[in-house]
């Protein structure tokens, strides 16, 4: 305010001459006006210093209530860490599905149902049906809650309940557990070296077991080297080593197996990943060791994708052998491939195609994930050349389609040393409802070289079957 009055003064001064020519009245005038816009320069000022004040409070209210807040987030934070909850995630999903399976008759909602369900169609019923595993009844049908946690220095942990068809549970090898994966990862020497404990779902292959996640299938049922010839989960401690684009991985421990008492022997189970680019990749893995007390397996597989926009390709070749596992007591041996196919249609629509084919028909077949129950005959060739004369014989899997065929007219076993080669042909829709809800169906046609698909309606043995599909996923 005195800034102003000095300033009036100066301009006053500086202007001398036309101060003394003009009247007394005029002076009076323009001194009044002066004090006038003096008067509302000050209260201008006044404005401007109570509005100062003003801020300066606030900025002190807003101070103190960070300071609360902060306050309050630590004690927060406190309190996750107490109770184990800090680093921890949880998700999840269910996916009841609806299943038609042409040669078992059957069409109904499969959820929440153990994986040794034989078709229970009355007379239709046949020992070969009794499998402990079905591609018609896989890994669908279920809901898995999934807990990760990860500590401070690195460790992780992992934890999947999936009831009824988890990995422990597939092909009776520990009935009845809720555990898919529970397992470790230490940090030694740094982030990029790892030791490993638990149970682990298996590493082979470009398919993955889960409907929904990071590591998700596309389609509702697995492929045939998933289902059939590949390990299910391992059970041990390992090592992983990350090297640029590299990831290595060993296990040793058991396979397919919580515990062995009827062996010694542990098995070696190996995965090898190379990220090439932004969009593409290949993997390689193995299997070596004991399956039982009488057999083991050695098992390899190369894998490779390619995902860019739109487009997903997938693909997966390999070779394997168990000693004494095959139909008549030998070796059962295969080789098989499957590729996959996708494309939005929309951002929302997704057409899937996939091919998938196994050969093996030495000995008269024979997969890991395939058991060979009794209740069939074949010809005594033994004692009577002729083939006249049947004798009690083991079943091919004549629910999955693979083993030896049968002869229609005699209802034999034609061949005991010739298995079956199969292939499946699968096409798919997936259309998104939102991010976290997935409508899937998919249209399956499986084949055989032999007569090993028993048609419940006419009791006979086809080289075909066909499988209609529609899943629900929802997610968190």
């Amino acid at each position: 305010m005195h800034i102003l009055k000095k300033a009036v003064i100066a301009i006053t001064l500086a202007f001398p001459v036309a101060a003394m020519a003009q009247s007394a009245q005029d002076l009076k005038l323009e001194l009044d006006a002066m004090k006038a816009r003096i008067k509302q320069l000050e209260a201008m000022v006044e404005s401007i210093n109570t509005k100062s004040v003003a801020v300066a409070a606030t900025e002190v209210d807003s101070q103190a209530e960070f300071n609360r807040m902060k306050i309050k987030t630590e004690a927060m934070e406190d309190q996750l860490e107490a109770g184990g909850f800090k680093g921890l995630k949880v998700s999840g999903y269910i996916d009841p599905t609806y299943i038609y399976n042409q040669r078992q008759d059957t069409g109904s909602v499969v959820f929440m149902k153990n994986f040794s369900d034989p078709n229970l169609a009355g007379d239709g019923t046949h020992p070969s049906q009794k499998t402990a595993y079905a591609y018609d009844n896989a890994f669908f049908g279920t809901a898995l809650i999934r807990f990760e946690k990860e500590m401070e220095g690195g460790t992780k942990w992992l934890l999947e309940l999936m009831p009824h068809k988890s990995y422990g549970d597939g092909g009776g090898y520990n009935l009845g557990s809720l555990v898919n994966q529970a397992t470790v990862s230490i940090p030694v020497d740094g982030l990029n070296n790892r030791f490993l404990a638990g149970q682990f779902g298996s590493y082979p292959g470009y398919e993955y077991q889960l409907a929904a996640g990071p590591l998700s299938k596309k389609t509702i049922t697995n492929n045939l080297l998933f289902d059939f010839t590949e390990p299910s989960f391992f059970t041990g401690f390992g090592y992983e080593h990350l090297e640029g684009k590299w990831d290595i991985k060993a296990l040793v421990g058991n396979a397919n197996n919580g515990r062995v008492t009827d062996r010694k022997s542990p098995s070696l189970h190996w995965r090898v990943d190379y990220s090439k680019g932004e969009f593409g990749g290949w993997g390689a893995s193995g299997l070596h060791g004991k399956m039982s007390a009488t057999t083991s397996v050695n098992y390899l597989e190369a894998d490779t994708y390619f995902i860019r926009g739109d487009l997903t390709w997938q693909g997966q070749i390999e070779a394997g052998q168990t000693n004494n596992a095959a139909f008549n007591g030998g070796d059962a041996k295969w080789v098989g491939l499957s590729t996959l196919a996708a494309y939005k249609i929309t951002p929302r629509l997704e057409g899937i195609a996939r091919l998938d084919y196994i050969k093996n028909s030495a000995n008269g077949g024979g997969v890991p994930s395939v058991v060979f129950g009794a209740g069939c005959s074949t010809a005594d060739l033994a004692n009577d050349p002729t083939g006249a004369t049947a004798m009690d014989s083991s079943c091919g899997d004549y629910r999955n389609g693979f083993g030896p065929g049968i002869d229609n007219a005699t209802g034999l076993v034609s061949d005991p040393n010739k298995g079956a080669n199969r292939y499946a042909l699968t096409f798919g829709l997936n259309y998104a409802l939102t991010p976290n809800a997935m409508l899937k169906f998919e249209l399956r046609r499986d084949g055989s070289s032999e007569n090993t698909f028993y048609d419940v309606q006419s009791k006979t043995y086809k080289k075909d079957n066909l499988l209609f599909g529609a899943s629900t996923v929802v997610s968190f």
